[in-house]
């Protein structure tokens, strides 16, 4: 069955809580396997709550000493007394420091030493702590995308070919790329504030539990309600970028297709065509964009709506109870200073928890590529140290869909022989070549390899002993020593030569100004087709394989290339079992068996000789090509 492309709403069809519980188990996963990442961050982030908020607990006291009607020392409460015996111990050790004598000076000069002291000694662990806070949960966040990314790109390489039929390159690409970008700016934002910003508003509850436990406990429902905003719009969060990178793999499926294409956009002038679909998706893409946009702000904005008027409601109640002479200044002073941070810090984890939901329509299209089954041939099996080359098909079907590409297809092979697949266009010769490659098994009957059913044999040790050259040949974009060394990576050098020799390629790299160190260019492009097509003729040559497929290796080149191509073809296939597909027919005539496809089905079989004889597929093919 042929995967389709994910439609547009498939990528936000999960409701919003399955998503997040995708994204909470994944999270969960990777500090299981950082625990000690995880505890270093806590610990920072704890540091960083006490040493940046502890100073915060001297505002009473110092205001209440600076503000006339203040309470009287030893009928305060033991923590503002314990306070106030710190201040002064820090105040007698500065002016001891700096050689200053404040006896003579205000009483409140002091005090204002001391706490200014308390600060800058908490200074520099607190600053050590939020350099440990960010650097810590920053790599954290970096190593688990780059952990996902591994994940996905393995997986990606596990699947079976079909997969790939139904699915664009510009979707997968982006899935790799885009959405892994998105959860790096999602996870690096909410690791700098999930674990400290709590902590933060948990300290600024702690003071104010210590000095004014009413409004600590008013704190505590003016949270939530700050909060509730953000988690009801984010879902629309959610939805919205889900539709958002869909509509960037679009665009990013329409540049694949427009670079990939090139010579055939500027021959067919289709500039201004490809342009416009290009231009399309980025337009659907920046609408949704400005859909996602609007709800993250209207979240940010409803949680500053309820802080404001929950601090203007907090700070009349605290006003008039100060005048009423029930709390101090000093108290006043205490409640503002938490509560404004507290703001921040709420808002700072409304902007991570927005970000976390744009993510998880990210994570929605990764998810779906890492449930996809992988390839069963990827699985066990037995390993093999050598072939001999003996291939049999026995009553072998296969479909992509519903409709059957082969029809009980059955044929034996001797090894060392070389048999060509001949037929129309959509007969079954590559599928076939597939099969015996084992890119898939069949859906019925079997296929045996020196007598054994290759679905009991461990794909690595198989394909390992096969080789396959194709009509559009494949390099990479490194060096053409490297591109033949892909045959088998340990040889040496002179075992390379002796495969470009073979392949009649040798003299031209030689010839280059820096020989086999040459960069082939992005597909080739630094090369000719008869150069590429010798270049992955050494390769297969180099792995020294028991069973060769060749896939149209000559169709697409000229006369003189086609010469080479062929020679270096007869050196590779001497001494082993060949599979060859070719519409050209002169080159099968030699082959030891000839098998006729059409519609799937194996329709003639034999010889050359014997098939023109028979006046069947086979001959009218033939005479078309006008061979006899």
């Amino acid at each position: 069955m042929i995967h389709a492309p994910l439609p547009e709403a498939a990528a936000s069809a999960r409701p919003p809580a399955a998503s997040l519980r995708i994204l909470l188990r994944r999270v969960g996963r990777a500090l299981l396997h950082n625990k000690l990442l995880f505890v270093a961050i806590v610990v920072a982030a704890v540091g960083e709550a006490f040493f940046t908020k502890a100073p915060f607990l001297l505002l009473k006291p110092l205001l209440d000493t600076l503000s006339p009607g203040a309470p009287v020392v030893g009928q305060e409460p033991w923590v503002a007394t314990s306070l106030r015996e710190l201040m002064d111990s820090a105040s007698r050790w500065s002016q001891d420091l700096l050689g200053l004598d404040l006896s003579g000076s205000p009483a409140g000069l002091a005090s204002i030493l001391g706490a200014a002291a308390i600060a800058v000694l908490c200074a520099l662990p607190g600053a050590v702590s939020i350099y440990g806070v960010a650097v810590l949960s920053r790599y954290f966040a970096t190593k688990m995308v780059v952990e996902l990314r591994n994940e996905v790109a393995s997986h990606l390489l596990k699947l079976p070919l079909r997969f790939y039929g139904g699915r664009r390159m510009g979707d997968l690409i982006s899935n790799i790329t885009t959405d892994t970008a998105v959860l790096h700016r999602a996870f690096t934002l909410a690791a700098d504030h999930a674990v400290e910003d709590p902590l933060l508003i948990l300290m600024n509850f702690v003071i104010l539990v210590v000095w004014v436990p009413e409004s600590a406990w008013l704190l505590a429902l003016l949270i939530p309600l700050m909060a509730l905003p953000m988690i009801r719009l984010g879902k629309k969060v959610h939805r919205t970028s889900s539709k958002s990178l869909a509509a960037m793999g679009d665009a990013t499926e329409s540049m694949n297709q427009m670079l990939s294409g090139i010579r055939t956009v500027k021959a067919f002038q289709l500039e201004d065509v490809r342009m416009a679909e290009f231009a399309d998706s980025n337009a659907r893409f920046l609408r949704r964009t400005k859909r996602m946009l609007q709800a993250k702000g209207l979240s940010e904005a409803l949680a500053s709506f309820a802080y404001t008027l929950g601090f203007a409601g907090l700070i009349g109640g605290m006003g008039w109870l100060v005048l009423s002479g029930r709390y101090t200044v000093g108290d006043l002073g205490v409640l503002i200073v938490p509560l404004s941070t507290t703001y921040t810090h709420v808002k700072r984890l409304s902007r991570a928890y927005n970000t976390l939901m744009e993510s998880v329509g990210a994570l929605d299209g990764i998810e779906s590529i890492l449930l996809e089954p992988l390839d069963l041939a990827a699985k066990g099996g037995e390993a093999i140290a050598s072939l001999r080359g003996e291939v049999e098909m026995e009553g072998v079907s296969f479909a992509y869909g519903a409709e059957p590409v082969l029809r009980d297809v059955s044929f034996h092979v001797e090894p060392g022989q070389t048999v060509a697949l001949v037929g129309p266009s959509g007969a079954g010769k590559s599928t076939t070549l597939d099969l015996l490659a084992r890119f898939h098994d069949p859906d019925q009957g079997r296929v045996r390899i020196d007598g054994k059913d290759l679905r009991t044999l461990e794909v690595g040790s198989y394909r390992r002993r096969v080789a396959v050259v194709s009509q559009q040949p494949f390099v990479f974009n490194t060096t053409i020593l490297e591109n033949i060394r892909y045959g088998r990576p340990e040889a040496a050098m002179d075992e390379v030569i002796a495969a470009a020799r073979a392949a009649q390629i040798h003299d031209f790299i030689a010839a280059l100004p820096e020989g086999y160190g040459t960069l082939a260019g992005e597909r080739g492009c630094n090369l000719s087709g008869g150069q590429l097509q010798r270049i992955t003729i050494a390769r297969a040559i180099l792995r020294d394989p028991a069973i060769l497929f060749l896939d149209e290796a000559t169709s697409s080149l000229d006369s003189e290339s086609e010469q080479a191509v062929q020679k270096a073809l007869e050196n590779l296939m001497r001494g082993r079992t060949s599979f060859v597909i070719a519409h050209r027919l002169a080159t099968t005539k030699n082959a030891d068996l000839i098998l006729v496809m059409d519609d799937g089905r194996i329709v003639e079989r034999g010889r050359h000789d014997e098939l023109m004889r028979l006046g069947g597929l086979y001959s009218r093919l033939s005479q078309l090509q006008q061979l006899e």
